[in-house]
């Protein structure tokens, strides 16, 4: 389940609680619905899916390396980039290192995570929209991207800003990171990037979570397909309780601005999903 391959968890008491929730949930599927439906679960199901969520978000409050609470002033984009190479410019002259989590050893960046994935986003905007000045905050360069095809345009943006995986959250990260910027470049109608801002964070809060809930067997006899239900209640419930998150007008803002934005909401969200629901 989910991206965590070979990673044992981490086995605090606040993560076997979320396990704990999760396990809780139903697998079975309700009754009138058809294989792509995702109805409004019953009261006492939603009631399961908030434990679920508030356990999640105090784990990763607590795992975090800022706390939930970033700096006023935001990272700076050179501590959220993989780390340049001496010669060279632009993405080429970058390694394919990972400025966050490397190691088991490492904390986990969770609002640093979230600015990461936001500047590729912030990325995808630029080009879309031919802004030369904001691609290159992130040492990209608009005629060198208009001249390869939409997929390399994808991977270029990514690897400029993510470099390679190595380590379960990172992968997680790219994968986050991956939907949205294909929204942008790739749909037809691109996101808003309020909304494109808030869709990351939601799915890079789910995506990481799935780290820690691959990373153990679910108690009980759950089939394949039972396993797959709850993740997908379990995303479900997480977008419908971000939906109000407030998201500030991104519009004019630089990618520093972006990214040091998505941080901030990221530590909004988990402090929402602690709350629970009033």
């Amino acid at each position: 389940m989910g991206t965590s391959g070979s990673y044992g968890g981490s086995g605090t008491a606040d993560w076997h609680e979320a396990h704990d929730a999760f396990d809780a949930l139903s697998g079975a599927a309700p009754s009138g619905t058809g294989p792509g439906d995702i109805p409004d679960p019953a009261e006492g199901q939603q009631q399961l899916l908030d434990n679920v969520l508030s356990a999640l978000s105090t784990a990763l409050q607590k795992d975090d390396a800022d706390h939930g609470t970033p700096s006023g002033t935001g990272y700076p984009l050179s501590a959220l980039l993989v780390s340049p190479r001496g010669g060279g410019g632009g993405s080429g002259g970058r390694t394919q290192a990972p400025a966050g989590r490397a190691g088991a050893g490492s904390r986990r960046q969770v609002l640093k995570g979230s600015a990461r994935g936001a500047a590729a986003v912030a990325g995808a905007y630029a080009l879309r929209s031919g802004d030369a000045a904001r691609l290159q905050e992130l040492g990209l360069d608009l005629a060198e991207l208009r001249g390869l095809g939409p997929r390399a345009q994808i991977s270029r943006i990514l690897q400029a800003v993510l470099g390679d995986a190595g380590h379960p959250d990172e992968a997680a990260l790219r994968k986050a990171a991956t939907r949205w910027v294909k929204a942008v470049l790739l749909d037809p109608e691109p996101p808003a990037p309020q909304e494109g801002l808030r869709g990351l964070v939601v799915e890079w809060i789910y995506e990481l979570s799935l780290v820690e809930l691959g990373s153990q067997k679910a108690q009980g006899n759950l089939t394949a397909q039972e396993a797959i239900r709850k993740q997908r209640w379990l995303r479900s419930w997480l977008e419908r309780r971000l939906k109000r998150l407030a998201i500030p007008d991104t519009r004019r803002m630089t990618v520093q601005q972006f990214s040091a934005t998505a941080a901030k909401v990221t530590g909004e969200a988990l402090r929402m999903l602690r709350a629970r629901r009033s």
